[in-house]
């Protein structure tokens, strides 16, 4: 027991489990029994996911073939039509109408005729007043954002319309946190049509689209008298838009960009002259922050939407600019992956119930539920649910109980148990620091869940042609797959299986493996020959983890 400080009372301890269960770390236990209930997602739920489940999970494990980067858009396409109408999902019937926007896309710009506009650039007073390019704009915003930019679009029609010539002032891109507008003013119907050339300026233009994104960014959070989102309602085709959903959409498109010019360094200068001005928003950690800042406005101005809980996800994922612990930021990465998965479900979307639930299956696997299994003085080992949220009593309010999901084959060694963890708590032990003989063990039936659901909604994508959309997900793919073959250990019902790696240690989307002897961070390692698994900086670095990696080793 401990005091908040010396002015507060004493805070209430409760300790979850014991009982005359027998529990040991490699043992489930749980203080309920099924926490399923019939429902699919309930053991990921928040309330849930603070409890100790139980330990057996009796579907057959699904391992459908990996999708590959191959694309072949006739193939996708004739899959989705010849989806039968009468059973197509939300997802297919999103992808349908944003492909019947670009055909209307396409109609508009023949009937407008190449000849119509003198030039590529063309003064955006002049595209204010024509409604069919307004139209376009609208259609272009739809389209890519009903289906998270994935809907596929032939690169004539991308240049088939003009742009508005002042996008070409915009010249600087500077950091979210130092932003402030370059072109004079900006109002709702330059906003929407400078919105819709910032989604057309793709691949290999990101750079320019994240200026245009940049600099309406500015403009919003100005608060200007002339950017007023109330005006689109007197013009007929932008009626249906307003600023929660333009703003929704302008994040996303900076988060595309942004998230390409992070992968891909090359992407980030596009004219030499501005790269010396511009290092400071070009850095990686800076191009990350803005992804989290487009992510975190996502969430606000559509908090119904699971993209914005995904694209937080891939923030905490990236544990070598995010300054955050790799295990900690695999916990927050585990807690956005469930929590999107289930507005997946209330939006009927399988592309983010198969991604989510893919990324959520890793996390599981790699220490994000931190169950906690260590042996007590007495003897008699137990089990702790820690709350990476609570590092110290200071965490806690004035007359807060103090509980933690603990398992024990005694109430008494639940007793011990607990009062471990009010000595952590009282020495502000950080929640990831694992002290001797602790060990992380992982719940191998709550994987093969999220795992299974995550499977189901990828074969139901697989049969409108878009299972490989889901490619990204490839690590996640591995290593639950593999944990779940028994690669890192035999899977029987109550018994748990030790956590083959705590957090993150890939930085994945920068191609970056870490050295399994010095853990330097590469992107030209060697691979282990057998097991393919694991990466050393040289043969010096092999021959001397060799000694420990043979007894993991195992042929791929």
């Amino acid at each position: 027991m401990g005091r908040k400080n010396n002015n507060k009372k004493k805070a209430t301890r409760v300790a979850s489990g014991g009982g005359s269960n027998s529990f040991s770390p490699v043992r489930a236990f749980s203080n309920n029994n099924d926490i399923n209930n019939g429902d699919e997602l309930s053991f990921i739920r928040k309330e849930n996911r603070q409890q100790l489940s139980s330990g057996t999970y009796n579907e057959p494990t699904l391992f459908p073939p990996k999708p590959n980067m191959f694309l072949d858009p006739n193939r996708m396409q004739n899959k989705l039509y010849n989806s039968s109408p009468k059973n197509r999902s939300a997802t297919a019937t999103r992808l349908i109408q944003a492909d019947q926007m670009l055909i209307e896309i396409e109609k508009i710009q023949k009937e407008r005729g190449k000849d119509y506009y003198d030039d590529n650039l063309v003064d955006i007073s002049l595209l204010k007043s024509d409604s069919s390019y307004i139209r376009e704009c609208v259609l272009w915003i739809k389209a890519y954002v009903s289906t998270d930019f994935r809907v596929p679009c032939p690169s004539d029609l991308l240049i088939g319309s003009p742009l508005p010539e002042c996008w070409t002032h915009i010249t600087s891109l500077h950091p979210l946190s130092d932003n402030r507008p370059q072109l004079m003013r900006v109002d709702a119907f330059s906003f929407v049509i400078l919105l819709a050339a910032a989604i057309r300026l793709g691949q290999p233009q990101e750079r320019f689209s994240l200026q245009i994104v940049h600099e309406l960014h500015a403009h919003a959070e100005g608060k200007y008298d002339w950017l007023d989102f109330d005006d689109l309602k007197s013009h007929d085709e932008l009626r249906e838009l307003d600023e929660a959903y333009l703003r929704f959409a302008l994040a996303w498109t900076g988060i595309k960009r942004a998230r390409a010019m992070y992968r891909n360094e090359g992407q980030r200068v596009a004219m030499p002259q501005f790269q010396s001005r511009d290092d400071a928003a070009t850095q990686s950690k800076s191009l990350l922050q803005s992804i989290e800042t487009f992510a975190k406005e996502q969430c606000h101005y559509c908090p119904e939407s699971p993209v914005g809980l995904w694209n937080l996800g891939y923030v905490s994922s990236q544990v070598k600019h995010n300054g955050r612990h790799p295990w900690r930021s695999l916990v927050d990465f585990y807690n956005q992956m469930c929590d999107c998965c289930l507005l997946a479900d209330k939006a009927d979307d399988d592309f983010y119930r198969a991604e989510a639930g893919i990324e959520a299956a890793m996390a599981l696997v790699l220490g994000g539920k931190p169950n906690i299994g260590y042996p007590l003085k007495s003897g008699e080992k137990v089990q702790v649910l820690r709350d990476f949220g609570r590092a110290s009593l200071d965490d806690y309010e004035e007359g807060e109980q103090i509980g933690f999901p603990i398992g024990g084959p005694t109430p008494a060694a639940a007793r011990e148990a607990m009062n471990k963890e009010m000595r952590r708590l009282r020495h502000k032990v950080p929640p990831e620091t694992l002290q001797e003989g602790e060990t992380v063990i992982v719940p191998h039936w709550e994987v093969a869940r999220i795992w299974n659901y995550a499977m189901k909604a990828y074969l139901r994508l697989e049969a409108i042609g878009q299972g490989q959309c889901v490619y990204g997900e490839s690590t996640g793919w591995d290593i639950a797959e593999n944990f779940l073959a028994g690669k890192f250990g035999a899977l029987e019902p109550n018994r748990y299986i030790n956590c083959p790696q705590v957090g993150f240690r890939v930085t994945r989307d920068k191609g970056t493996w870490p050295c399994g002897h010095c853990g330097k961070y590469e992107s030209n390692l060697l691979q282990c020959s057998r097991c393919k698994s694991v990466h050393y900086c040289n043969r010096e670095c092999q021959k001397k983890a060799w000694k420990t990696h043979k007894l993991e080793c195992k042929a791929a």
